[in-house]
């Protein structure tokens, strides 16, 4: 993932010395990002068919939504806040996982805010929040065991968190001998799902965003440049971009537990085709990351779910 991310950076940067910029819009617009593809209410706003914001250059510099690093003497992980301030806060939760679940935060942070919770951020790039051994080379692989060991206990150590988000890219792990890949990665998250703290009330998995290619931010830039709707000039097939989702899978074997799943894939893809462009909101930001902005524009949505998953009451 890592040399994708770097060659779609170099792409990006020959783009924009090669090309004109795609048209930008306000976010304020009717039917602005994910709102444009809502499957209850339609909602159609020509004048964003051939917009982009931001550009494929723009969104490579742009980090994850704003999170207030929270220093602790004796804490075993970093963390930060986002959502309402904790002092106002009637609830806490917590974000776990891989930068696949760092992505979401601007989506969460829209959601929690609705209901007034406090939202902790304690994500590690490249670790997923599962029990399985991963195959990373060098330090990596013990980094990211220490990293899910360290969230078991800070969770027992912080027993105000109620909820705890996660979503992950996946990627290969330790198998025992006879033991399929698929079943190994399976059975990590099951385990990492269950061995949490019973102070964690619910866990919701998000599933996975769809994957870019090497070519879609040339083709967005072009794509504009020629007055073509670049969401459709530069779909990708569902079947290349939407991986299969191990950490989901878990999830949905666990149903009926305290374990829940959202998917918000509707909004990027439909039956056979992934969009890296929604109402005039640029999907991507690399190969596997949504723009901050994309994420903020699923927020409402998020939210939509988490009221029929864990209605407010509870």
């Amino acid at each position: 993932m890592r040399s994708l991310t770097i060659l779609l950076a170099a792409a990006a940067a020959t783009i924009a010395a090669a090309a004109p910029a795609p048209a930008a819009v306000s976010e304020s617009e009717r039917c602005f990002g994910a709102a444009a593809r809502d499957p209850e209410r339609r909602c159609v706003n020509r004048a964003l068919r051939f917009t982009v914001t931001p550009t494929p250059a723009e969104a490579l510099g742009v980090l994850n939504s704003p999170c207030e690093p929270i220093d602790k003497e004796g804490e075993s992980l970093y963390s930060c806040a986002f959502g309402t301030q904790w002092t106002e806060a009637v609830k806490t939760i917590a974000l776990i996982g891989d930068s696949h679940a760092a992505h979401w935060r601007a989506a969460l942070d829209v959601a929690v805010l609705r209901r007034g919770w406090h939202g902790l951020s304690l994500t590690e790039s490249g670790c997923s929040l599962t029990k399985a051994t991963p195959v990373l080379k060098g330090r990596r692989r013990d980094d990211c065991l220490a990293y899910n060991h360290a969230v078991v206990r800070w969770l027992e150590e912080h027993p105000q968190v109620e909820i705890v988000f996660t979503s992950s890219h996946g990627g290969k792990v330790v198998a025992a001998r006879g033991q399929s890949q698929y079943d190994a990665q399976v059975d990590g998250y099951e385990r990492a799902f269950r061995e949490l703290p019973p102070t964690v009330k619910e866990i919701v998995v998000i599933r996975d965003t769809p994957w870019s290619t090497l070519t879609a931010p040339e083709c967005v830039v072009e794509a504009v440049a020629d007055g073509r709707r670049p969401d459709l000039a530069c779909a990708i097939p569902r079947r290349r971009a939407l991986r299969q989702d191990l950490a989901a899978v878990a999830a949905r074997r666990l149903r009926g537990t305290r374990v829940r799943l959202v998917n918000l894939t509707p909004f990027m893809c439909d039956a056979t085709r992934c969009f890296p462009v929604v109402g005039g909101a640029l999907v991507h930001k690399d190969g596997g990351h949504i723009t901050q902005l994309f994420s903020r524009t699923l927020g409402p949505y998020l939210a939509r779910a988490l009221d029929r998953i864990l209605p407010p009451a509870r």
